[in-house]
């Protein structure tokens, strides 16, 4: 399967307009190193792939992922709470003429989210192998649900993002409002996702690894594109905030760039039966 060359997302939507257009892109050039989150996930799963196991994609979102699974399993079924992200899912399962994925519009939630209606997961009792949340839902959102469809050794394999943790050190020399756009999740905050319904369900059988992703930004407009640029709100037009985007790099960019870290949380669950 593709290994990760960027932060966040395969390229695909450099090659297919439909999947930029529909929100599906980073627009800023960048890289990072061998062996990242995105990286390892993909390891993790392929243990778990087999040409006889069913698969379920959680938060599936256009179905990129899942059509990569698709060719290495038997059945896989993508579940996502957005109509038009499905809509492109499906798509390009037709034109990509993929006969053993469905898709289904799901919107889970837990009995404390009284903002929102519970939605059942569809397949049937006994009947997932594999369950693979790439920066999909929160596992107390499903995991009841995921025990019910599971069969005997069913496992699940998650990655959920944890910010930039800690922020860069030049952070403070950003112009406002950039400094705000470091996303920062706690380790606690993030392990708790997992942990917290784990533990409420009698499940101990799992693994968590914390990984650093070192993501590089070449030049100062680079650096503004992905902070937001101008669509951030009261941001500036780049000219404006050219001078101290340009003395940040340069004062604290590499050879490969400015370093932006990513913290991702990599882990496995087997569920009971």
């Amino acid at each position: 399967m593709p290994k990760y060359t960027r932060a966040h997302d395969m390229d695909s939507w450099l090659r297919d307009p439909r999947i930029a257009a529909r929100g599906f892109a980073h627009r800023w050039q960048s890289s990072v190193v061998a062996g990242n989150g995105e990286d390892a996930f993909i390891a993790l799963v392929e243990q778990f792939l087999r040409p006889d196991c069913d698969v379920l994609d959680l938060g599936c979102g256009h179905g990129e992922l899942t059509l990569i699974l698709a060719a290495r399993c038997r059945t896989i079924v993508g579940i996502e709470r957005e109509p038009g992200y499905l809509e492109l899912a499906r798509e390009l399962t037709a034109e990509q003429n993929v006969a053993n994925v469905q898709f289904y519009q799901v919107n889970l939630a837990g009995v404390e989210d009284e903002d929102r209606v519970f939605a059942g997961i569809p397949p049937a009792n006994n009947s997932i192998d594999l369950f693979v949340n790439r920066r999909g839902p929160i596992l107390r959102r499903y995991l009841d649900e995921a025990i019910r469809v599971a069969r005997r050794g069913a496992v699940i394999v998650g990655l959920h993002p944890g910010g930039n943790t800690p922020a860069p050190i030049w952070c403070d020399q950003l112009p406002e409002p950039y400094r705000q756009a470091f996303m920062a999740r706690s380790f606690d905050e993030v392990t708790g996702w997992v942990i917290d319904p784990l533990r409420t369900a009698g499940i101990s059988d799992y693994s968590l690894w914390w990984l650093d992703v070192p993501e590089f930004l070449r030049t100062p407009y680079e650096l503004y594109v992905r902070l937001g640029g101008s669509q951030t709100a009261e941001g500036s037009e780049y000219q404006a905030i050219e001078p101290q985007l340009t003395k940040i790099v340069n004062k604290y960019g590499t050879s490969q760039g400015i370093v932006l870290r990513h913290q991702r949380l990599l882990w496995q669950v087997y569920l009971p039966k």
